[in-house]
């Protein structure tokens, strides 16, 4: 899984209870506090629970997700991360599963979409291989070059399965590995830790303080890593020189352990696949043929790319609204939002979203809106109701970015 890698930035990275007031056929988040940072009764708890709860009010995947919650002293400049809990799958079972699962005209069409498998032969036939563009291997074949891409077409492991978020899995009722294990759906689907070290605005309603960061926005952004926003290219950049700090022993691409459920919908400029740290890779449901939404660019790597880790958008210009919730950066005295891209993406990797978001384009949701409807303040009084007006809360305030901090997966 990614992992963070900031020096001179900070980043954000990826007693238990139950979120009660669930509607029916929704997530349920069940928050394991780690320590006293986030017990019952603290703001950080309250803080994790609107956004957990926010999840729960789009999707209505009738599952259960268990995240670990806490408070930590991170590496220098790091301001929190998220470990996602994950396993192997093979390509076949999650096309199957996706296609068993469509309940929108977004998700019908990723589906319909979906790169081509081939069949393989031998012990792996029928298995299923796709084809992507990576960054070409070293002479020793135990790591990756930024000066050069390649056609990865070799229905080596890599090429027929990845790795699938668990809570992905109970979303796509997935229910085992591709060794046909069960997949422990009672584990912590993962684990989330916020540095100690820094300050946090719990109520955004009012604004962002300027030297914090929204805490809920980053919850929300966090949680979105354990549900499946990740990207396999964090792991080709981890092993790419010069960036990359190490080498792999043995074969490179001999286990299921590079793509994602996302990466399936990451396509390059020539219509493939595209896994590379080297190009201007995009968010694509139509095979590649165009950039959801207009703009749907996801970011390329810390060391070998353009600098953020590729589980996130592609980072905004500084004074520009984000892409999305899930873009790689934020700032003190920001305040977060989430958009219909940020909600695509999901709804295309299997999970079942409450309304049309290719109808909702527009739709973008600040923190102080979903903050307001958690605890009543004067609102709309829906969410329904706050589609139409996505995007007033904070118009101002979300462009306060001069300095820019970097998020972890």
């Amino acid at each position: 899984m990614p992992r963070s890698f900031a020096r001179a930035m900070l980043a954000l990275g990826t007693a238990s209870g139950l979120l009660t007031a669930a509607p029916a056929s929704a997530v349920v988040f069940n928050l394991n506090s780690l320590n006293a940072g986030t017990a019952q009764g603290t703001q950080a708890r309250r803080g994790f629970e609107i956004a957990a709860g926010y999840w729960a009010s789009v999707f209505t995947d009738n599952i259960t997700i268990n995240l670990n919650i806490g408070f930590s002293t991170l590496g220098d400049g790091i301001l929190g991360s998220t470990g996602s809990t994950t396993a192997a799958v093979y390509n076949t079972a999650y096309y199957s599963a996706l296609a068993g699962d469509r309940t929108s005209v977004l998700d019908t069409q990723a589906v319909a979409n979906l790169r081509p498998l081939t069949s393989g032969s031998g012990a792996t036939a029928g298995t299923g291989a796709v084809t992507f563009l990576a960054n070409d291997l070293n002479a020793a074949g135990n790591g990756y070059v930024d000066t050069a891409t390649r056609l990865d077409n070799d229905g080596s492991a890599n090429n027929r399965g990845l790795q699938l978020n668990t809570s992905l899995a109970k979303a796509t009722g997935i229910t085992s590995n591709y060794l046909g294990t069960a997949i422990n759906y009672g584990a912590a689907d993962g684990s989330i830790q916020f540095s100690d070290a820094f300050s946090f605005d719990f109520d955004p309603t009012d604004g962002i303080e300027a030297n914090s960061f929204d805490f809920i926005g980053v919850a929300i952004h966090e949680i979105g890593h354990a549900l499946g926003f990740r990207s396999g290219v964090d792991t080709i950049d981890a092993y790419t020189s010069p960036g990359g700090t190490t080498t792999r022993t043995g074969a490179l691409e001999t286990a299921i352990n590079i793509g994602t459920a996302l990466d399936l919908f990451r396509y390059g400029s020539d219509g493939q696949l595209d896994w590379s740290t080297q190009s201007t890779p995009y968010f694509s449901i139509d095979g590649g043929a165009n950039q959801l939404f207009g703009d749907s660019r996801f970011a390329t790597g810390v060391r070998n790319g353009d600098g953020r880790q590729a589980s996130h958008w592609k980072d905004s210009a500084s004074g520009n609204p984000q892409l999305g919730n899930l873009d790689p950066t934020s700032g003190r005295g920001q305040l977060q939002e989430v958009t219909a891209l940020d909600l695509a993406a999901f709804d295309a990797i299997g999970w079942n979203v409450n309304f049309n978001v290719l109808a909702n384009s527009n739709y973008r949701l600040s923190t102080a809106q979903i903050y307001a409807n958690a605890v009543g303040v004067p609102e709309p009084s829906s969410w329904a109701m706050m589609l139409l007006g996505a995007g007033m809360t904070g118009a101002a305030l979300r462009r306060r970015r001069s300095t820019k901090i970097a998020f972890a997966a």
